[in-house]
């Protein structure tokens, strides 16, 4: 313990007293909340409010490191063995009362019960842990997973269900492949999948649904929802828009995603002859975040996850605490507790997540690079909240307008000076939409494109893919060559 961390104040993981009270009752309902979280210490000997140390009476030390230690051991359950050492601040002694993170969760007074005896640490403070707080420990406790849980009283899935399931998974990742060569190593899924990964339990001869198969399916639950809201100017004061998607959680991702990039800005750049729409905010950013918010949630919180564009940032916040022991500095360096390790498994097969814990540090490296501010990671009554901040003076958007008007001015003068291509340049710059021109820019740089690469370069469907591939062959921009899985498309 340093004067350092003293001056820093109380924390999620930090607490003070002047003196060791006589009643324990006083700090343990402390020393319980660190141990249901991510650990923490407790310094007898310090001011809380002024950081003052005063330091305790060094004769009696050792006795009263003996009772702290016994009042602790006896006190709670299940017993927390803390670690308690004497430091020197200021020529004066403190008690340093070391909780680590308990792995038989819920730790409570033994005297109240654990109803009404276990707490937990929220911004700073010691609380009474909420009925699904609780039930979130017990869960914890014996490392087990909500969503890998059956959903009783649910009756029985039928092989249709399960096959609808495999099948709408397989095509989803298959979509949202980066390429064609990957999209051909994705495996289709069986029903021994599901089962391995926790979205079906087995009994008997007969199938039953967790709450992964109903969260990806059918789902029913009330809190399992993403609402999302634009608000005007900085804080949550006036309602411009808002909106609040149901159904399976997949479709709520999509659909929350979709929402904010119809509300933050959009401009565009000249590559060539063609326009690109650029957003403010790196989308894949905003995409990740509210992945991250829907697969780590906490299902048993009552609350939906909450996506908001504000004038200054898009935040999204994801109710429940950090799981187990994690720390935001923990988040910061990749470190990754999954709380819905089905879900997990499902995300990471269908591509909407690369690995455990990249999420965060993707984020913040790809803000890094664009010369964004960098996100804020918050704890915050019970939930996790990360905020992306958007250019307050909109350069970014007022640069890509500026490039578009000289780039147009390049295109005038140049076909100016070229008889008969005015006419064609117009076509290419006014008729065509924002995915043809990304097509055509596509193939100028690698001479040619399939069906798959255009899916993933607009993020679109098969369907869709052939639906724009088809207007532009009609209008004669592109010719179709090859057949089948050999088909091609080149400009004419």
């Amino acid at each position: 313990m340093t004067l350092e961390e003293i001056m820093s104040g109380e924390s999620e993981y930090l607490e003070f007293k002047r003196m060791v009270p006589e009643r324990s009752e006083t700090y343990m309902k402390t020393v319980v909340a660190f141990a249901n979280g991510s650990g923490g210490k407790i310094v007898f000997g310090v001011e809380n409010g002024t950081f003052k140390v005063v330091g305790i009476n060094q004769e009696n030390a050792f006795s009263l490191i003996d009772g702290i230690t016994s009042a602790i051991c006896d006190s709670c359950t299940p017993m927390i063995t803390p670690i308690v050492t004497l430091a020197s601040i200021e020529e004066k002694v403190v008690i340093v009362v070391n909780i680590m993170p308990g792995g038989q969760r819920p730790y409570y007074l033994t005297s109240k019960g654990k109803e009404k005896g276990t707490y937990i640490r929220v911004s700073g403070t010691t609380r009474p842990a909420d009925p699904f707080v609780l039930k979130e420990l017990e869960f914890e406790g014996s490392n087990r997973c909500f969503d890998q849980t059956y959903a009783a009283p649910e009756e029985g899935v039928t092989e249709d269900e399960i096959n609808l399931l495999c099948n709408r998974m397989y095509q989803y990742a298959v979509e949202h492949c980066k390429s064609e060569e990957a999209a051909e190593r994705i495996h289709r899924l069986t029903r021994q999948n599901l089962l391995s990964w926790g979205f079906l339990v087995k009994r008997g001869n007969a199938y039953y649904p967790t709450n992964a198969f109903l969260l990806m399916s059918r789902n029913s639950f009330p809190q399992a929802t993403i609402q999302c809201a634009v608000f005007k100017g900085t804080e949550r004061d006036i309602f411009i828009d808002r909106k609040e998607y149901d159904g399976d959680i997949i479709t709520q991702l999509d659909a929350a995603y979709e929402y904010v990039l119809r509300n933050i800005n959009i401009g565009s750049e000249i590559h060539g002859l063609y326009r690109t729409d650029v957003y403010e905010l790196p989308t894949d950013c905003i995409r990740e975040m509210i992945c991250n918010a829907v697969v780590h949630r906490s299902y048993l919180h009552p609350s939906s996850i909450q996506v908001a564009v504000y004038d200054n940032r898009v935040e999204v916040t994801s109710p429940g605490m950090l799981f187990g022991s994690l720390r935001l500095k923990d988040i910061r360096e990749g470190i990754s507790i999954p709380r819905n390790r089905a879900l997990v498994y499902a995300f990471t097969y269908m591509n909407i997540m690369e690995h455990w814990g990249s999420g965060i540090p993707r984020i913040i490296r790809r803000c890094k690079e664009l010369g964004m501010e960098e996100p804020e990671l918050l704890e915050i009554a019970g939930s996790f909240r990360i905020n992306l901040f958007r250019f307050s003076d909109k350069t970014r958007i007022g640069k890509s307008t500026d490039k578009v008007r000289e780039s147009i001015e390049k295109v005038r003068i140049s076909t100016d000076k070229m008889p008969g291509s005015t006419e064609k340049v117009r076509i290419s710059t006014d008729k065509l939409t924002g995915n043809q021109k990304k097509i055509i820019q596509y193939i100028e740089e690698k001479g040619v494109i399939t069906n798959r690469e255009v899916q993933n370069l607009l993020n679109v469907k098969d369907s869709r893919a052939l639906k724009v591939l088809k207007e532009m062959v009609e209008v004669g921009v592109l010719k179709k060559e090859g057949k089948l899985r050999g088909t091609c498309y080149k400009l004419k």
